[in-house]
Order: structure tokens, then sequence, then C-alpha cells
């Protein structure tokens, strides 16, 4: 009887470690986003140049990985009139590299380089021609079939595709905020009454 207790806690445990997710401190699905700076915490670019000048900045493209962890994603980079990409500059652990930025692109990591924080996969220097309020934005790769999407491959066996949402795009001469009245406090306190 003893024997068969330690048998059923054994298979027990192994039927638990075979659905565990393999990095627990990552969310469900996976974020992609657009920051002005390597610490990916701004999201917003300001034309300071006077014309004709251009204001000149980086982009970096970060993915946060889900559960499941990063092995490949596919994207397209969405540009306004106002802003000309320059230079990239890609992550040196990407292995593949299908297509360009603003066509859409397919990338994977090696092998060996799951990825299970933030990552960067591309920086870009841009060049903000004026004022004009715009956004640089991730949208879907045309060459996934058989529709075109943006989505990610995680480490699983076998690299099974999943969605991935976008954290945030790159905003030019907007911070991406709702625009808020001025109130004074009676006239708020009076919608509660």
């Amino acid at each position: 009887m003893k024997r068969m207790v330690i048998i059923a806690m054994g298979l027990l445990l192994l039927a638990g470690s075979l659905y565990a997710q393999p990095f627990p401190g990552l969310p469900d699905t996976a974020y992609v986003g657009l920051f002005k700076d390597a610490a990916h915490t701004g999201w917003s670019v300001n034309y300071v140049a006077t014309p004709p000048a251009f204001t000149i900045f980086t982009m970096y493209i970060f993915w946060l990985p889900s559960k499941m962890g990063l092995q490949a994603a596919e994207f397209r980079i969405s540009y306004p009139s106002n802003v000309i990409g320059g230079a990239i500059t890609s992550n040196v652990d990407l292995s593949v590299q299908l297509g360009t930025l603003p066509a859409g692109i397919s990338i994977a990591f090696f092998e060996d380089k799951c990825k299970t924080d933030w990552v960067l996969s591309h920086s870009q220097m841009c060049f903000l021609k004026d004022a004009t309020q715009s956004q640089i934005m991730v949208i879907e790769n045309p060459a996934v079939l058989p529709f075109p999407a943006y989505q990610v491959a995680s480490c699983e066996g076998g690299y099974p595709i999943y969605p991935v949402k976008r954290f945030t795009h790159l905003y030019m001469n907007w911070d991406g905020g709702v625009a808020v009245q001025s109130k004074s406090w009676g006239s708020i306190k009076s919608l509660f009454q």
C-alpha cells in the first residue's frame, strides 16, 4: 500500500511538471513596444530642431516574452510621413532576419538563446522632420499567411505561434496621454452628490 501511494505521488508530480509554465514570472501574453530610450521607459519624441534641420532620435524595439519564452517574431514597422528611418542595429542573438522593418520582417533568435526577459530586437536612428503629431507603429507583417499578423513563437518544443500585444507605439510631438479639462474641486464634487 505504501508503495502505491509513493508511485501515485510520483505520477502526480510528473503530470504537474508537464503542464508547468517554464518562466512563471512573465505575463500570459507577449508584448512588443517602441521606445525612445534603451531603458524602455519613454515613448514620445518632440521636434526641437529649427527648420530645415531634423531632430535625431533612436527608436528601440523591445519585446516582453510570455511565460513560454520568446524564440521568434513577425511584425512590421509603419513610419509616418514626418519620420525618416536611418541606420538599423540588430540584436547579436538574432540568427535569422527575413525582410525589412518597413516592409515586414521575420526574426528568430539562436536556438540556445530563448528570451525570458525584456529583450531588444532592433534599434534604429530616425529623423523627425517637423512638429506634426504622428506615431511610429508596430503593425501586421503582410507576408504572414494566411492572414497578415504580428506574432511570436515561444521556446516550447516545435516553437508554437502565439499572438502578441502592442505595449506602446512611439509618439511624435504628443505624449499619447488623454487630454484633461481643468475643473475646480467644487464642480468635481457636485458630480457625485
